[in-house]
């Protein structure tokens, strides 16, 4: 019994979008970012060389972060990934500045974070910083 809730894939509790729309995106402190002068980031993701991979990377000088850089829309969302915007505050701003449904927003807006989210560059909190 033990041994089967130990190997058991653990599945993230489900959220409706009521929910998810009150909840307030946090950036990652270890993810570095700059911002040009058009406005657009780049996210500085520092990577942690394991096992060979490591042992190549101090051979060969293998580059020791991952440079992602965002487009426009992904760039305002990401400068409202501060704690005192909450979903639904970032996905009106959407809509409002790109001329988009509600919904198209919401939906974008819901795949991106989820992107983020997996990889680890942000994170939620229920209470508003």
């Amino acid at each position: 019994m033990l041994l089967k809730r130990f190997w058991q894939r653990r599945t993230p509790p489900s959220l409706d979008r009521k929910q998810v729309l009150r909840l307030y995106p946090l950036r990652n402190a270890v993810v570095r970012y700059e911002q040009d002068e058009q406005g657009v980031y780049t996210l500085i993701v520092p990577l942690q060389p394991r096992g060979l991979f490591g042992w190549f990377s101090r051979i060969f000088k293998l580059p020791r972060e991952h440079r992602i850089v965002l487009d426009d829309i992904g760039s305002v969302v990401w400068a409202l990934c501060d704690g005192r915007h909450n979903v639904e505050a970032i996905a009106q701003r959407l809509a409002q500045q790109y001329q988009l449904e509600r919904r198209e927003a919401e939906y974008s807006l819901f795949a991106f974070l989820d992107t983020l989210a997996r990889r680890g560059f942000i994170a939620y909190s229920k209470k508003r910083l």
